[in-house]
């Protein structure tokens, strides 16, 4: 959580989800580093409800779901 830069924060200078977003918006937000996602029993066990859905994933690798 908040381990990396948001992406849309950095490019465009606002980011739509706003305080709610998972990643930084500034070093200022910046935390340690997060445990490795490989490391939690849950990570991808789960299917990816918007990827089931739509086809297709906006957060692609990123996604915490499995596709």
């Amino acid at each position: 959580y908040k381990t990396k830069l948001c992406e849309k924060f950095e490019r465009e200078g606002e980011c739509p989800y706003h305080h709610k977003c998972v990643f930084a918006h500034g070093e200022s937000e910046m935390r340690g580093a997060a445990p490795k996602f490989n490391d939690n029993p849950l990570y991808k066990t789960r299917p990816c409800q918007r990827f089931a859905e739509q086809g297709a994933c906006p957060y692609g690798e990123k996604c915490q779901f499995a596709h």
